[in-house]
């Protein structure tokens, strides 16, 4: 009776024990964490509110909307130097004291957008889409953009704490190709990316309105052509991480050395 009566105040005991939450899926396989993904935006005016849903939807579509972080912070008609502090002139141009002043004055706007959208999250990944360049072509700077550019690039990675920065850029499209300080600056960000192996640029000749193949069209690109471009832009970021996660990954034979 006695036996009985304790097993059955041992049942009671057990049943009132508050229940443990169930292991989710990963943590019952031992599977790591999906990566997260920090992608920061940045430009003149054709980095649009389409570029940038367009964009979006595709990377939350590769990686899982809980996934991925999308900071954007942009301004129309602004040269490389609004985001270079130290930027430095062509030999043939002695800047004024205002443009001195301007210098730089879009980076924190930027790094602000990033800290607000990042928060308090760490990132497997951080890629930079840069969509500008119709202002300094305009302005003849092509043969000083990759240099500064550079400088701008070194500053994030500081401030990001990253060792490196992928980036992707959009080359400008062939709306002025009679310019021949238009033809540089296509060419200045074709050399730019390609001297970055884990970066690269994406062509944007389609997209500006006018006939494709054909020099031409508008500046700025038609709103359904801004959605196409962030669609683009995220196509070669997501291959860019999946490629760069290949190369990384121990191969077959190194995997049984380490063993």
């Amino acid at each position: 009776m006695r036996t009985v009566t304790r097993i059955t105040a041992l049942c009671l005991a057990i049943a009132c024990l508050p229940a443990l939450p169930l292991a989710g899926k990963e943590a019952a396989s031992g599977a790591k964490k999906p990566a997260q993904h920090l992608f920061i935006l940045s430009g003149q005016s054709n980095m649009t509110a389409g570029l940038t849903k367009g964009f979006t939807d595709t990377v939350e579509n590769a990686f899982g909307k809980e996934n991925v972080t999308v900071a954007m912070s942009m301004k129309s008609g602004r040269g490389l130097r609004y985001w270079c502090s130290d930027y430095r002139y062509s030999d043939n141009h002695q800047p004024s004291k205002q443009e001195k002043i301007d210098d730089g004055s879009l980076y924190k706007p930027l790094i602000d957008a990033v800290k607000t959208a990042a928060g308090e999250k760490s990132f497997d990944t951080v890629t930079f889409i840069w969509m500008q360049g119709e202002s300094d072509a305009g302005k003849g700077r092509a043969d000083v953009y990759a240099e500064n550019f550079q400088k701008f690039l070194d500053r994030l990675k500081t401030d990001l704490k990253r060792e490196t920065l992928p980036f992707v850029i959009g080359r400008i499209s062939d709306h002025d190709m009679t310019n021949p300080n238009w033809t540089s600056m296509r060419e200045a960000q074709v050399k730019l990316a390609e001297s970055h192996p884990e970066s690269a640029w994406i062509d944007t000749d389609d997209l500006n309105g006018g006939e494709a193949g054909v020099p031409g069209g508008e500046m700025h690109y038609p709103k359904a052509e801004s959605v196409t471009l962030g669609v683009r832009f995220a196509t070669k970021a997501i291959e860019m991480i999946r490629s760069a996660k290949k190369v990384s990954a121990p191969k077959p034979q190194e995997e049984k050395k380490a063993k």
